[in-house]
């Protein structure tokens, strides 16, 4: 098969991952200076219970860096697949709030 090694379970699950955190960060940024045309936009962190838990990019680096891991063909330890699914609830379920506002 060479480089173009068929995706496991777990690989296709970090990229779906991945792909929410995108997502989710297109949806929620918003303008550090709305008035001002061409501004930066701010991604905010993510928060449980109103609490600081870490920052969407920091999120986005762990992520990037296990499909890394996959990518080459290292398999990932308990904590880290505890880790994706802390993310992953957390995203994919303020994801789905912001869907059905629309």
């Amino acid at each position: 098969m060479g480089k173009e090694r068929r995706l496991n379970g777990i690989h296709k699950k970090i990229k779906h991952l991945n792909h929410t955190l995108i997502v989710w960060a297109e949806e929620n940024k918003y303008p550090t200076n709305p008035g001002n045309p061409g501004t930066d936009y701010v991604i905010p962190p993510r928060k449980e219970n109103n609490m600081f838990v870490s920052e969407w990019k920091d999120d986005l680096k762990f992520v990037t860096k296990l499909d890394r891991l996959l990518s080459d063909g290292r398999t990932l330890t308990k904590k880290e697949l505890q880790m994706c699914n802390q993310i992953y609830e957390f995203y994919s379920r303020m994801y789905m709030k912001n869907l059905l506002r629309k």
